[in-house]
């Protein structure tokens, strides 16, 4: 084995050694991503799991207002600014929202009741819908406010 055979080994093995040392990091940065988007995933699935609320709804001819209770019956604390309203399919975005009867809270915890009013309603909606921001919707059928809005 002549000086060259050993020249060609050795440039090929610091090859080599540039190449890992090129690649380790790139893998181990994306290993490290897709384990973070795992345990993310995992957490939204648990929040999802202890996640539940009961809906009541409400409809006044008279003042022409829809009123939506959301209670909180899971141990997953829900977002009010997250949590979405739609009658009929259609969003609403005027509302005025209040946790146990103060307009300034944001977090709707355990065992805490929303309410969310729609005003200048003209007609009864057939069904109000309410999505939080795990995905978690219940809908309503009865408006007339003696259901309980499974």
């Amino acid at each position: 084995m002549g000086f060259s055979t050993s020249g060609a080994v050795a440039i090929l093995f610091i090859g080599l050694l540039v190449a890992v040392g090129i690649v380790y990091p790139t893998l181990e940065t994306a290993h490290d991503r897709r384990a973070g988007a795992i345990d993310e995933r995992d957490e939204r699935a648990l929040e999802l799991r202890n996640a539940a609320f009961d809906l009541e709804t409400s409809y006044d001819a008279g003042s022409e207002t829809v009123s939506v209770n959301v209670t909180n019956t899971g141990t997953t604390t829900l977002s009010v600014t997250e949590t979405d309203l739609l009658l009929d399919g259609v969003l609403q975005t005027e509302t005025a929202t209040a946790v146990n009867d103060d307009g300034t809270r944001e977090r709707l915890h355990s065992g805490e009741v929303l309410e969310i009013t729609v005003e200048n309603v003209a007609e009864e909606p057939n069904r109000a819908k309410v999505v939080t921001e795990h995905g978690l919707a219940r809908v309503s059928t009865d408006l007339s406010g003696d259901g309980d809005g499974e």
